[in-house]
């Protein structure tokens, strides 16, 4: 789906050291992508072969937004060499990639910890520490 430009925009991105963790990959993606849809979708094009644009402009836009953002995060797994799950944040990461290989990773590792999956009901997480109200 992602062009050699868009590749080497990611890899570019990562070698900055503007990212640091798994959130803040998904701050500056979402950020990045929100900055480009408005300002230079001319530009954003170029991160994808023309197909996979294609297809995505034809898609309502929120959808649009959301495929976009999925590649994009699936481009920093790729560029990281798709790396074994260590936490709760990366394999949230990895589901918001959409891709059912890497949402197999995500159901083994939440197998193996599943306290910190991250596809456990809101209606279970405990409150934050310190917060005795019920």
């Amino acid at each position: 789906m992602l062009s050699p430009k868009g590749r080497e925009e990611i890899e570019r991105l990562l070698e900055g050291g503007l990212v640091h963790d798994w959130g803040e990959a998904e701050t500056t993606l979402r950020n990045v992508t929100r900055m480009l849809l408005t300002t230079r979708p001319d530009l954003l094009r170029l991160y994808f072969s023309p197909a996979a644009w294609e297809q995505i402009t034809a898609w309502p836009q929120k959808k649009a937004a959301n495929a976009i953002i999925a590649a994009l995060r699936t481009g920093v797994v790729d560029a990281l060499g798709r790396p074994a799950i260590a936490n709760r944040e990366q394999a949230r990461f990895y589901l918001l990639c959409f891709q059912d290989d890497l949402a197999e990773r995500v159901d083994a590792w939440c197998r193996e910890h599943p306290e910190e999956c991250p596809r456990r009901s809101r209606a279970h997480t405990q409150a934050l520490p310190g917060n005795s109200d019920p």
